[in-house]
């Protein structure tokens, strides 16, 4: 992602200009006198998700697993020991 600093004593000055750099998706860093106040960033576009550290993430896809993972066919049924453990034994 590029970026673009603007000083806030001049942004009316170059407001379009900052709007066309969020637009173009350029992140932002507002400053005063030299001191960085604030970073903009654009919002990434519907098919694209940012992380935190600004790593750009795919959409998911179903069945990226398949064929490499395997579930026993009783998985979900119940285990009277562990019941047991949970219920006590009376229940």
């Amino acid at each position: 992602m590029l970026k673009k600093t603007f000083d806030v004593n001049l942004l009316q000055d170059s407001l379009s200009e900052l709007l066309s750099a969020i637009h173009n998706q350029v992140e932002v860093t507002l400053t005063h006198d030299g001191v960085p106040l604030a970073k903009v960033l654009p919002f990434p576009s519907n098919e694209e998700k940012v992380t935190g550290e600004n790593k750009l993430l795919k959409p998911r896809t179903a069945g990226g697993w398949e064929g490499q993972i395997w579930m026993a066919d009783d998985f979900d049924d119940e285990s009277s020991e562990i019941n047991a453990m949970f219920y006590g034994e009376d229940e």
